[in-house]
């Protein structure tokens, strides 16, 4: 059985990058990966994760694929769903209240939230290289920054209210459902009455 090869046909369909957790569930010797980079086949460049010679570095494939329960939120967020043309200068991300950072030692910005509205809004986006990564959908991002507005840059902020308020796919009954479960329904509601004057 020729795994090398098996190995270069993941790498084609996921684009340049695989897993040891992957080879494991394909029953594939994980050998054949340390084979490959002493022949300067692979690049490792995170525990546990591979990409081909040519492949492209996507740090936030990386980072969601080693970390499970970081969400990208706030700019990050904007950044993935195409609402910022800002290359945020860090990753941020929300975890819930209690979750262990210490682990992460990337030049990330962590916010923390309660376990209630933790799960509220995750979906999947696909990064600039085209792999999925979990991320809080543009709703809940919204409401995100409405709730630090002062800790929130004036122009980004504005910017994004405005893209959003022209978004054909805008949903305003989930953003004000998740404004209510989020507590700052008056603040989200003054704010698009504001943005619609």
């Amino acid at each position: 059985m020729d795994y090398v090869k098996k190995i270069k046909e993941k790498l084609n369909r996921r684009g340049g990058v695989i897993t040891t957790k992957e080879l494991k569930n394909s029953n594939i010797p994980t050998i054949y990966l340390t084979r490959m980079i002493k022949k300067g086949e692979l690049i490792r460049v995170d525990r546990g994760i591979y990409i081909d010679s040519n492949g492209d570095y996507d740090e936030y494939y990386f980072f969601h694929n080693r970390y499970k329960v970081p969400i990208f939120s706030y700019v990050s967020a904007l950044y993935l769903h195409g609402f910022t043309d800002i290359i945020p200068l860090e990753m941020e991300t929300t975890v819930y209240k209690g979750y262990n950072v210490h682990r992460i030692s990337q030049n990330v910005r962590i916010h923390y939230v309660t376990r209630e509205i933790y799960d509220l809004g995750i979906t999947e986006c696909q990064t600039m290289f085209g792999n999925i990564v979990k991320v809080y959908d543009l709703e809940r991002t919204l409401c995100d920054l409405i709730k630090k507005r002062n800790k929130i840059e004036t122009e980004l902020f504005s910017k994004a209210i405005n893209k959003y308020i022209r978004y054909e796919n805008k949903d305003f009954n989930k953003l004000y459902e998740y404004s209510k479960k989020m507590k700052i329904y008056e603040k989200v509601k003054e704010i698009l009455e504001v943005v619609y004057e």
